[in-house]
């Protein structure tokens, strides 16, 4: 029955509004709208529904059981994955609480042998003391017993030793020997048990849009904002500023991952041809040159104070190394001073990198490389501000016995994302190289870049496809 005019039959259904309306709504707000009666619809829908139903079933339906399959499996690991924890937790908590034992023991031990010496000074000087007393009361007892029988000179003797051992023995106060073993309590600081035991982390990935119109992979990508990011298609000349849905805002002849926006808004452009970088002011009315010759510039990325990290190489075999390669990451001001070269370990002989290829600045300021030892292998190699080696990781905790990282990126809390060649999904490692889970894991797609902005993450695949995700951690 129709609310808006006395309950009148709803005879009609309103196409426009998606909704069943009466005859007066037909003459008034709907008048002009796209109508039609329930009669004529049901009697449509009688003829099309059944074929319809069918293909649901037959089409749909397969599909969105083995959607409910997939949701079963992701509860399975997830409440696999608390076991696991939990059993990991356990583990911890026991081996605490047995080196915390065997700290109280040790503490206990220590203050007992301390003790022990304490009481062994005092009974070795007690026993000297109880022989002086002894020796004193025999020879008192001597002396005024037999002191009209005995020789003159043993008297004066036993005098003279008497007084020695009574002024010897009156020097034992027992005050001016002090032994003490105090066990002063440490203070407990819960922070410090907090890092001990470790943190919870959750992450949330979840898919915000997908954009499939492109028929290579993905070869660069850049995120400018939440919203927009850089995007190169593999073999087209230009890169490509779009916005969450796809659609194109703005192109540049160049591959975005030659290039980063400052914070400033100035666009920092890496020329491989002519070995040099290109700063243009964000109003496009001022280039500044960086030259980097002899070696060719072939990635940057940004630093949270707006320096860059640039890999450079020179032009001989891309894994066969001679000494006189250059393979570095660079860091350099947008002015193009050089801050810190990045090529040797702390020995000055022993190279970093074989072929750099990504680089990203952790929030720690820690700066991780995508480093290519050979056209399949490689690994991700992790180094201090100062660059001293922190870890090099190889793909421990992956399925494949191969590793080839293609991408990396930071987030918020540290964490090292990255994307590799034979193991789908977005991996994840703590900021010590441990590694914690995989995201994105895809049936049939592989990820191959990635580009995190505040929430935001963009992913893009071998196959072509690009997709948007709300990430939280």
């Amino acid at each position: 029955m129709c609310e808006n005019h006395d309950r009148k039959e709803l005879h009609a259904y309103c196409k426009t509004c998606k909704k069943k309306i009466c005859s007066s709504c037909i003459k008034e707000e709907h008048h002009q709208h796209d109508w039609e009666t329930i009669r004529d619809i049901l009697r449509e829908k009688k003829h099309s529904l059944p074929e319809e139903c069918k293909e649901i079933r037959a089409k749909q339906l397969p599909g969105l059981k083995g959607e409910l399959c997939r949701f079963d499996k992701k509860i399975e690991e997830e409440e696999a994955r608390f076991e696991l924890n939990k059993s990991t937790l356990n583990g911890s908590r026991q081996s605490y609480i047995s080196e915390i034992n065997r700290l109280f023991d040790d503490r206990i031990d220590g203050c007992r042998q301390r003790s022990e010496t304490a009481v062994q000074v005092y009974k070795d000087k007690r026993e000297v003391l109880k022989q002086k007393v002894e020796y004193l009361e025999t020879m008192t007892t001597s002396l005024d017993k037999d002191i009209n029988t005995l020789p003159d000179h043993d008297i004066l003797d036993m005098e003279k030793g008497m007084r020695y051992e009574l002024e010897n023995a009156l020097s034992y106060n027992a005050d001016m020997y002090t032994c003490a073993t105090v066990f002063v309590p440490g203070h407990m600081e819960v922070q410090v048990l907090e890092n001990m035991i470790g943190e919870i982390l959750y992450v949330s990935v979840e898919e915000k849009n997908d954009i499939d119109r492109y028929t290579k992979y993905i070869s660069s990508l850049k995120a400018a904002s939440d919203t927009n990011a850089w995007v190169k298609v593999h073999e087209d000349k230009f890169a490509k500023l779009i916005d969450i849905t796809g659609d194109v805002l703005k192109t540049m002849k160049n591959a975005c991952a030659k290039m980063i926006i400052s914070k400033r808004g100035e666009l920092v452009l890496a020329d491989v041809n002519k070995l040099e970088l290109l700063v243009m002011s964000k109003d496009e009315d001022k280039i500044t040159t960086i030259d980097v010759k002899p070696l060719r510039p072939s990635y940057i990325s940004k630093t949270d104070n707006d320096d860059i990290l640039v890999t450079l190489r020179d032009d001989g075999d891309l894994y066969n190394l001679t000494p006189t390669s250059r393979r570095i990451v660079q860091r350099m001001t947008l002015t193009g001073e050089v801050l810190h070269t990045y090529e040797f370990r702390e020995d000055g002989k022993t190279r970093l990198f074989t072929l750099p290829t990504r680089t990203a600045e952790n929030k720690n300021s820690d700066i991780c490389v995508v480093n290519r030892l050979s056209g399949d292998n490689g690994e991700l190699v992790v180094l201090h501000e100062n660059g001293r080696l922190k870890f090099t990781y190889k793909g421990d905790g992956l399925e494949s016995d191969k590793f080839s990282p293609k991408d990396v990126e930071c987030d918020d809390k540290c964490h090292i994302l990255f994307t590799e060649q034979y193991s789908r999904g977005v991996h994840m490692l703590s900021s010590e190289g441990l590694y914690l889970c995989k995201l994105c894991p895809y049936e049939n797609l592989h990820p191959f870049v990635i580009s995190i902005h505040g929430d935001t993450l963009w992913c893009g695949f071998k196959e072509g496809r690009l997709k948007v995700f709300k990430y939280t951690n």
